[in-house]
């Protein structure tokens, strides 16, 4: 028994590895589907959902009988051959998918890789990965090398490869700054490695473009943690600041960052006096943004060229007390004030979200 189960598992392998061979530039044209076609589509989508693979690739297989460049069914018979278990079919399929330049490309090379993945053979992933990237130059294909280069950035984060998946996910966020994932994933990797102030950005550009998410719950939860209070000595006020002096350099030396982040909710003026918490709370974010913007060092790294113009175009744009509300409310949906001055500014929040999610670097 165990023999005859061997020899399919290794060619099954070698099938695989051999994928990453083969790879080309894409360059043919998909067809789009009919009317009637898209009708079977979806009735085969609804039999995968429902975990009727077989029948549903019956419905993908018909689709492509008739039009055979129909890459949106070939994805989706790719998709339902590798959850019944037709791995090595579903490979061949993908593989077929990847010579398209469709919008269904990058889910060709995640499901290659993801399968690789599987069986154990993450350089593999990685592989494909790399050589659809690589094959993928051009202006014209920066969101699908996001999209790869995301992928990327989580198989390294699997295999605990930090720097690698960190270089993966800002990669990702230079060639579609609108995407949301790299900007999670990025905030996460960062902080786990003690860039305090890079996870901070990342989160908050998360945040702007996913109002009402699981992830978005995460960032919120980081943005807030980093500008918490400093603890006070009750006897005498003094304030306690925990600073890390071996934190690394490599993204750029924000140690003064570190210094002050959290007095900027702490320390007060006079003028200060008479401010809510959620007033300091966002007034900090505007003191974070306007030290970035005169720093000059800062300038030359990913944050100073990624997340500092997208801060400063908020800040310009007058956003900062929408962003920073918003903040507040998801935290803490109890919180009467930020509650309120969402009732109060529909407008403004709306308009902060409509420019966030537009939003675009000068380079993109």
């Amino acid at each position: 028994m165990k023999n005859t189960l061997i020899v399919p598992f290794i060619l099954f392998v070698l099938a695989f590895s051999a994928f990453g061979q083969k790879l080309g530039k894409p360059t043919l044209t998909p067809s789009p589907l009919t009317d009637a076609q898209q009708k079977t589509l979806q009735e085969a989508v609804v039999l995968h959902d429902a975990k009727k693979y077989a029948e549903a690739i019956v419905k993908y297989k018909a689709i492509l009988a008739e039009n055979p460049d129909a890459t949106a069914a070939m994805y989706e018979l790719a998709f339902s051959l590798d959850a019944k278990g037709d791995q090595l079919e579903a490979m061949e399929l993908a593989n077929k998918g990847t010579k398209y330049i469709s919008d269904e490309l990058p889910l060709f090379y995640v499901l290659m890789a993801n399968n690789l993945d599987d069986l154990g053979k993450s350089d593999d992933a990685i592989k494909i990965y790399q050589d659809g990237i690589k094959h993928l130059e051009g202006k014209a294909f920066a969101g699908y090398r996001a999209s790869l280069q995301y992928n990327l950035g989580v198989t390294y984060v699997k295999l605990k490869k930090y720097l690698e998946a960190r270089q993966a996910l800002k990669s990702a966020v230079e060639n579609n700054f609108a995407y949301a994932s790299p900007h999670y994933l990025l905030s996460i990797v960062y902080n786990g490695t003690k860039y305090k102030l890079p996870a901070f950005l990342a989160a908050a550009r998360l945040v702007s473009l996913e109002y009402n998410t699981q992830r978005t719950q995460s960032s919120v939860d980081l943005i807030v943690s980093t500008l918490k209070p400093s603890s006070k000595d009750p006897k005498i006020g003094n304030i306690t600041i925990d600073l890390d002096f071996f934190a690394p350099k490599d993204e750029g030396d924000f140690g003064i960052f570190d210094l002050m982040l959290p007095t900027l909710t702490t320390i007060e003026d006079k003028k200060d006096a008479n401010k809510s918490p959620n007033v300091k709370f966002v007034d900090a974010i505007g003191t974070i943004i306007a030290l970035l913007a005169e720093d000059k060092k800062v300038k030359s790294t990913f944050v100073g060229k990624n997340y500092v113009p997208f801060m400063m175009e908020m800040k310009k744009l007058g956003h900062v007390e929408a962003f920073g509300n918003m903040v507040l409310y998801i935290n803490d949906n109890d919180n009467a004030d930020a509650a309120k001055w969402i009732k109060a500014n529909d407008g403004k929040l709306s308009a902060f979200i409509t420019w966030a999610k537009a939003y675009r670097p000068s380079a993109q």
